[in-house]
């Protein structure tokens, strides 16, 4: 990937401050390739709308505002009623095959198996959320659903369909009602009502919904999870498909071309002013650190602390005149309504996350808009610049280094402007010291600690939480690095939107326990905990796993004589950890999947018993059926044993198994290769490395 932002190419992908130029040679993709990547749509629709496209630099329109409004509250009400749930359980996220984006219409083409959950999520009664005054019609490509400003087709519907899945609604009858049939007083003030509070951010829910396809590249066969919550009086969108939550946008969290962004809408109060924002960013976290009153560039030298770039409170002039030349681009884009996105989801802060070594979720880091005017000067200007933090004389690393400055700086620059207006109070410790804020966790026995000395963390101090152990310690959200004093802050408050709701996602470190278990299927199988896991371990895992002579020199217990053992006092199980016993509880250990305490009755079951599926299933985790059955062989020797007397009796279960039998019971279709690398696993652990390496070259 290169540096290089122009509508159609791709972002870039090795790091801002790791350059690689042998990728630019990348085949960059097509404007209909970009669009089929965020809409699902077949090649022949793509062709026709991008025939029809008015704005060639972004491949998918942007609404109008009353069919973005509608399409925000179409979007929160599928993200209601479908919750977490697996796309290929429902023919593509929320039920969607495609999407094809209009700037006043909408077309979409919904599963036909889904068409009744929708109906359910869309109808409007005095019990749900619904969608208040919206209504049908018939129409010449399927039923059209109505709101005031907005139109959205369900392709591929006909009527009888439609009023089918109406009666088959399981919420009542009220609200789905079809046109014209009024929409009575009361429903009308809740229309209103749900405008009102999806105001912020329609145009956010409305540029996700049309690039839905988004989240397939992010899940897999993973779950889609999307939903808004609200922090310090602030609605935000959080997607947690990949566990982690984040409120980062789909193109920003994968790092997409600038054609798959959205245009926006400016801010109320025009655009922000990057020049004031830095120097009051400045100002308002290390005041001692604010250039002197009479310094005639105030704003650029302001920047240059910000970025790290100086020494005490001394400049150098190089620097200042790189930060004034950044300034002036990032006024320039600040302005600029195909970038107006850059307010949205907490500001860009969101986006100098990508950067941070210790982020919650790692994602590819994403330059800003912007960046390709920075980086257009002389190349005699990016060398001067580059030679102040590249001290090898060879000018294509200078270059390197020069944009890397300027683009950095850019980051920071527009992270300052678009910094949310609703904050954390902070309080410093000492003239130089920590700057700290606090914030009760809504609902949840814990609170929110932030940390900003040149670098930013994140902690959550958790209270009376059940299966918390002193041998979790402290839970921490994020930790990372900043040049500065005041850049922590602003990234510490961005995680903090985050880690406001992060507590069901939460997992310890020591043994990747849900820090807020969920309730179990009422007779778990093997099949209805991995549909409800965020991951599991499956049986390629376990083969490498056991391929690898280190993990064969280890001795184990049986699951009878207890997965974990404590042998420590509680208090002093921080220090001193629980050790593991049975091969079952290192395998977990190597994939960080997680498992019981010592006295919890899971912690001396079979991994095949329900007691234990149980367990998995509280934390949202799961194995594989074929990784079940060997591990319960394994872990049905009591006592002290080897490696080899184990996988001995895991490995005869699964030889004299019937591999159909079993892989019914699990959740993901099974391939013929892995079949026959089950059949085929040899009882010598001497032979498994050359059984695992011959394998893994026919399954890929």
């Amino acid at each position: 990937m290169t540096f290089t932002l122009t509508p159609y190419s791709p972002r870039m992908k090795w790091g801002l401050w790791g350059y690689h130029p042998a990728t630019e040679s990348e085949e960059l993709l097509s404007p209909a390739a970009l669009r089929q990547m965020a809409t699902g749509e077949s090649d022949e629709t793509v062709a026709a709308e991008m025939e029809a496209l008015a704005d060639r630099e972004r491949v998918v329109p942007t609404a109008t505002v009353g069919q973005a409004r509608g399409e925000a509250r179409i979007f929160q009400a599928l993200m209601n009623a479908y919750g977490r749930h697996r796309s290929t359980t429902t023919g593509g996220p929320f039920g969607i095959r495609s999407i094809t984006p209009r700037p006043s219409e909408l077309v979409i083409l919904v599963a036909p198996a889904q068409l009744p959950r929708w109906a359910d999520a869309l109808g409007h009664s005095s019990d749900t959320q619904g969608v208040a005054g919206l209504r049908w019609a018939p129409h010449e490509d399927g039923i059209v659903l109505m709101l005031e400003g907005m139109k959205l087709v369900l392709a591929e519907t006909d009527e009888a369909t439609w009023r089918t899945a109406l009666r088959a609604r399981t919420v009542g009858q009220g609200g789905l009602e079809p046109y014209p049939v009024p929409v009575p007083v009361a429903e009308a003030e809740r229309a209103k009502s749900q405008d009102a509070e999806l105001a912020s951010i329609a145009d956010l829910l409305s540029a996700t919904l049309r690039r839905i396809h988004l989240v397939g590249r992010l899940t897999g066969n993973a779950n889609v999870h999307l939903f808004t919550t609200r922090y310090l009086d602030q609605l935000y969108l959080i997607e947690a498909c990949v566990v982690t939550p984040t409120v980062r946008p789909l193109w920003i969290t994968q790092c997409l071309p600038l054609a798959l962004w959205p245009t926006g809408r400016m801010p109320a109060g025009g655009p922000a002013d990057p020049y004031a924002a830095v120097l009051d960013l400045l100002i308002a976290t290390e005041p001692f650190n604010a250039p002197p009153r009479a310094a005639h560039n105030r704003p650029a030298l302001a920047l240059c602390h910000l970025a790290g770039r100086h020494t005490g409170r001394r400049f150098n002039a190089t620097f200042v005149e790189a930060a004034e030349h950044v300034l002036a681009v990032a006024a320039r884009v600040l302005a600029d309504p195909a970038h107006a996105n850059l307010y949205d989801a907490g500001g860009w802060a969101g986006g100098c996350r990508t950067f941070g070594r210790g982020a919650a979720r790692r994602t590819d880091p994403c330059v800003p808009p912007g960046a390709e005017e920075v980086m257009d000067l002389p190349e005699a200007d990016l060398i001067r610049f580059g030679a102040q933090t590249q001290c090898a004389p060879d000018s294509a690393r200078r270059i390197r280094a020069g944009r890397d400055l300027l683009v950095g700086m850019l980051g920071w620059a527009l992270a300052a402007a678009t910094r949310a207006d609703n904050r954390l109070s902070w309080t410093r410790e000492g003239f130089l010291g920590v700057q700290r804020a606090t914030h009760p966790l809504p609902g949840r026995e814990g609170t929110l600690n932030l940390r900003a000395v040149e670098g930013h963390i994140v902690e959550l101090d958790i209270h009376g939480l059940p299966g918390l152990t002193p041998e979790d310690g402290t839970v921490y959200w994020e930790g990372g690095d900043a040049p500065s004093q005041a850049v922590g802050v602003l990234l510490a408050e961005h995680a903090a939107i985050e880690a406001s709701v992060c507590l069901p996602f939460q997992r310890t470190e020591r043994k990747h326990r849900l820090l807020l278990p969920v309730p179990g299927p009422a007779r778990p199988t093997i099949r209805a905990v991995a549909a409800g896991a965020d991951g599991d371990l499956g049986f390629i895992t376990l083969a490498t796993y056991i391929a690898e002579p280190y993990h064969r020199e280890v001795h184990t217990y049986g699951a009878a004589d207890g997965h974990w053992q404590r042998l420590l006092a509680p208090e002093d199980t921080e220090s001193s950890p629980d050790p593991m016993r049975t091969l079952t509880a290192h395998l977990s250990d190597w994939h960080q999947l997680p498992s019981p305490n010592p006295g919890e009755e899971a912690n001396t079951a079979s991994v095949d018993s329900p007691l234990y599926l149980r367990f998995l299933a509280a934390h949202r985790s799961a194995l594989d059926p074929f990784v079940t059955l060997y591990l319960a062989a394994a872990d049905s020797l009591r006592g002290l044993r080897t490696f080899e007397e184990r996988h001995r009796a895991g490995a005869a279960a699964l030889r004299f198994c019937n591999p159909l039998t079993v892989a019914c019971q699990g959740f993901h279709p099974v391939r013929e290769p892995l079949l026959r690398m089950v059949k085929s696993i040899p009882e010598d652990p001497g032979r498994l490395e050359a059984w695992y390496a011959y394998y893994l070259g026919e399954l890929h």
